[in-house]
């Protein structure tokens, strides 16, 4: 009878402790930013969460992917700036999400201004499909949903159960490996995934961010519609006097698509 009292103490003790235990990981990814002229980047971000919270950073400069000599910078539209990496002096962007409180807090620059802007978190209609294919190690399942104006192709794994992904992207029963987005010009990429990371780094990471200044989504909407324009203007202001910027270029970038969020 003891033995038996014992037993079932340690069982109830297993599961206490079991069950207490919170699911964390550090997933890195790669933003990557197609251009029209074929040229691609790579900016490495980083994903740090929990069951109901989660910190995605920039965490390094972009990197040219396809052939050439030089490593190029990318700009705030996907152009290429110059045959050297351009590193800013704002602080990195993230994204920040508490899925118990619906809140969700990023931080970005836009034409070398800073935005930290409240958000919420919307519940994207993703519609899953019966595709699978393997990424990594890992079976991963495709859905599809129209989010911000744009619409994206999705693949999750169920083996990792929580429902975080790159950028704002969320909600599926399982995390996001890898993300398309319909014109080709984003995409996301998980090339590595860390389940046993050091809990103090993770927690840390997804504590609220300490905010002085924060802005609604109305100023952020508004700072992106004029992005193509201002941007424009201060690569004019740029040129020396007498100078004239071309517009008539082969492939040049599309004002329509250059930002991950469009609104009407």
């Amino acid at each position: 009878m003891k033995n038996l009292i014992f037993i079932i103490t340690f069982l109830i003790f297993t599961y206490t402790v079991n069950s207490q235990k919170e699911t964390i990981g550090i997933v890195k990814y790669q933003n990557i930013i197609n251009n029209e002229n074929g040229v691609s980047f790579a900016v490495p971000y980083k994903l740090y969460f929990s069951i109901n919270k989660s910190f995605y950073e920039k965490v390094g400069d972009a990197k040219r992917m396809k052939s050439g000599t030089d490593e190029e910078a990318v700009g705030p539209n996907g152009e290429i700036i110059s045959s050297k990496v351009i590193k800013s002096g704002l602080p990195q962007p993230y994204y920040y999400t508490n899925v118990s409180t619906n809140e969700l807090i990023f931080r970005e620059s836009i034409v070398g201004k800073l935005y930290v802007v409240k958000d919420s978190i919307e519940s994207i209609p993703w519609q899953l499909h019966a595709e699978h294919k393997k990424i990594g190690i890992y079976s991963c399942q495709k859905a599809t949903a129209k989010y911000r104006g744009r619409e994206y192709t999705a693949w999750f794994t169920s083996e990792i159960p929580i429902s975080h992904g790159p950028w704002k992207l969320r909600g599926l029963p399982g995390l996001i490996l890898e993300v398309t987005e319909e014109t080709g010009k984003f995409e996301f990429r998980a090339i590595k995934i860390n389940l046993q990371p050091d809990n103090k780094v993770v927690q840390d990471k997804l504590n609220k961010p300490s905010i002085n200044k924060i802005v609604g989504m109305k100023t952020y909407i508004k700072a992106l519609k004029n992005k193509y324009e201002e941007t424009m203007a201060k690569a004019m202001a740029s040129l020396p006097r007498g100078a004239k910027l071309m517009t008539d270029c082969d492939v040049c970038p599309d004002p329509n698509n250059n930002s991950l969020e469009r609104f009407d």
